[in-house]
């Protein structure tokens, strides 16, 4: 639960690092697939994506609300269900950042009522890993009436002497899903950084010139150990009040 906190964490800061750089930008028109929940009022967005995993002798279930203000401010909350922990929904993981502090994120606890402040290093996401992926595309489809092209990456991911794996990620990316410009610029930033342990550095180049580009829609993971599928599930544009990114009054802050 630590690590997931802290890649959430790093998450929102490279957000908010990108975001100080779009100010100029202008919205993304707010068009959305047939399936997806559509609103049109405000100039802010709201996603909801979940994630199943399995392993052996576990399973893995997260649902990932993920609000961004119009100035590039996001929050996250994360709710986990564990098959290990009597599949007993967690207590929310939630964290906000803010435009101005790139570096910087923050974890609210709010059945304690404080919060913690964590500033982020990009260099804690540097591993000794290699990894080796090609990708193909596979074609184009629509996913949640999104138009997405699907790509297919093999990627064999080695450390050392100490392991070695070989896994297969089917991936369907739409330009067709409203979101900010700090949202899409976060992710092309760690897909081509060395925190994206998914594949290659250079695989997110290849994707952008077969056209799998965009928001991530879909996406299925499986190894020999591990499966996993993540999905979008609603986009709304919505005007969300400011209160919704800033720690409420009276938390007290916990320092680590």
């Amino acid at each position: 639960m630590k690590q997931l906190k802290f890649v959430t964490a790093i998450i929102l800061s490279a957000a908010l690092f990108t975001a100080c750089n779009s100010n100029n930008a202008s919205n993304t028109s707010s068009t959305t697939g047939s399936n997806l929940s559509a609103s049109t009022n405000g100039d802010d967005y709201y996603y909801e994506l979940t994630t199943n995993s399995s392993g052996k002798d576990i399973s893995i279930n997260e649902l990932t609300k993920m609000f961004v203000s119009s100035k590039g401010d996001m929050r996250m909350e994360m709710n986990v269900n564990n098959s290990m922990n009597g599949n007993k929904l967690s207590a929310p993981i939630i964290m906000i950042a803010h435009a101005g502090k790139p570096n910087e994120s923050i974890e609210i606890d709010d059945s304690a009522k404080t919060y913690t402040v964590n500033h982020i290093d990009s260099s804690d996401t540097n591993t000794d890993e290699k990894i080796n992926s090609t990708a193909t595309k596979v074609g184009d489809e629509k996913v949640m009436g999104f138009n997405c092209v699907h790509a297919r990456i093999i990627s064999k991911k080695t450390m050392g002497s100490f392991y070695s794996s070989v896994d297969t990620i089917d991936l369907w990316k739409s330009n067709d899903v409203p979101q900010q410009p700090s949202v899409k610029t976060l992710m092309n930033r760690f897909e081509s950084g060395k925190g994206n342990s998914m594949y290659s550095t250079e695989t997110a180049d290849q994707l952008k010139q077969m056209g799998c580009d965009g928001f991530t829609v879909q996406m299925v993971m499986a190894s020999k150990d591990v499966a996993m599928k993540l999905q979008l599930n609603k986009v709304e544009r919505k005007d969300l009040p400011s209160s919704l990114f800033e720690v409420p009054t009276g938390y007290k802050e916990i320092k680590e």
